[in-house]
This record gives structure tokens, C-alpha cells and sequence, in this order.
């Protein structure tokens, strides 16, 4: 083979070499690209719209009927999420079609707070029971609104969905004695994410069982 063949071969060679070389490099460019914007994707749920943050609310004396109460609200925290029980119609034992009270998955303000009871034989509860008057134990039903920067957030409270007792209990509802402390969970549904606070409202506070 002459001289001048075997030279434009190594060309020719040479030059696939480097173009192969600079295919290579810019693929992975561009997959370290895809993999960011996956990574960055993910950590903002899957989008590029963020959640406004919530204030929480703590060390403060639940409002009752235009007056402070005795129920203490060591903490009270709220998160975006979704309705984790079943899905509920109402009411289930009527012809419902598909009107849902909660919907399994539903988007969420899930609020957590804390109580404590500050009401004491000295300090009585509202609605006192005329059966066991030397009992402290006090019932407390609790809801919530939601606010954004415009002001009232059109929301619905599916903490006890269905649950069809009283207009006190069909809602977060606990009981507990001077002095205790216990942590209850409101679900109140609604799509948006631009919540900035919430207020909350009891619906009960009394010694005896909401009827």
C-alpha cells in the first residue's frame, strides 16, 4: 500500500477517534443535566411551585365563645399532605352517588396540636356534669380555619369524616384531666398551597359529653 494511502487512513481514523471522543463527553454532560434537574425536580415535589410556609402556633389559651378557656395550646403545628383513611360518602347508608365527605388522598392541611388542661376543682369547666362533680376530665372538640395573605381559605375539616355523633365530636375531638397533655390531628381539605396561617376554633369545652 503506498505511503500517501496508509497516511490518509491514519487521518481518516484519527479523526473518528476525536469525534467519537467528543460524542462521549457530551453525553454525559448532558445526562449529568437530566440528573440535576430530576434530583431538583424531586426536591420540590415533582415541580417547580413551592408550598408557602405555615406560622405555627403555640403558648397561648384557646378562645371559647368570646372568652379565654382553661385549655392551654402548648403547640400546634401545620404541614401540607394528604387525607390517609379511607374514603367517606355521605351518608353512607343513603343513596350518595359520589359525593365524598373525605376522599382517600386528598390534599391536606394537617395541623398537629397539643393540649393541656389547666381546668381544675377550683377552676371548673364549663358545662359541668351533675354527676360526677370532684371530676376534672374535660371534653374538647376543635376545628380550624385556614388563612392566606387575602384572607379566609375556602377549606372543609375531614378530621372525623362521617363519624356522625354530635356537631362537637364530628370533628377532632379528645378528653383529658387536669394537668394532662395530649396531641390531636386535624385534616382539613383543601388544594391550596399558599396557606400562611390558621386560627383555632373550638367547637366544645365542657365537663360533660357533647350531646
Amino acid at each position: 500500500m503506498p505511503s500517501y494511502e496508509r497516511i490518509v487512513i491514519a487521518l481518516i481514523l484519527i479523526a473518528i477517534i476525536v469525534g467519537s471522543v467528543f460524542l462521549i463527553h457530551n453525553s454525559e454532560n448532558q445526562l449529568s443535566k437530566l440528573s440535576n434537574a430530576g434530583i431538583n425536580s424531586l426536591a420540590n415535589g415533582g415541580s417547580t411551585q413551592t408550598n408557602s410556609p405555615i406560622q405555627s402556633v403555640a403558648d397561648c389559651y384557646l378562645q371559647s365563645q368570646g372568652n379565654e378557656s382553661r385549655i392551654y395550646v402548648v403547640s400546634a403545628n401545620a404541614s401540607y399532605g394528604y387525607y390517609p383513611y379511607p374514603t367517606v360518602t355521605f351518608p353512607s347508608y343513603f343513596n350518595s352517588n359520589e359525593k365524598f365527605v373525605a376522599e382517600n388522598g386528598e390534599p391536606c392541611v394537617i395541623i398537629n396540636v397539643t393540649l393541656r388542661n389547666d381546668y381544675s376543682l377550683q377552676y371548673p369547666a364549663p358545662n359541668p356534669s351533675s354527676l360526677n362533680n370532684n371530676s376534672t376530665e374535660v371534653y374538647v372538640s376543635l376545628t380550624a380555619q385556614l388563612f392566606n395573605n387575602e384572607g379566609k381559605v375556602n377549606s372543609a375539616d375531614i378530621t372525623n369524616a362521617g363519624y356522625i355523633a354530635s356537631a362537637g365530636t364530628n370533628s377532632a375531638f379528645t378528653s383529658l384531666n387536669y394537668g394532662e397533655s395530649t396531641t390531636v390531628t386535624l385534616y382539613i381539605a383543601t388544594s391550596n398551597t399558599n396557606v400562611t396561617s390558621f386560627q383555632l376554633l373550638p367547637r366544645y369545652i365542657g365537663a360533660q359529653v357533647p350531646t
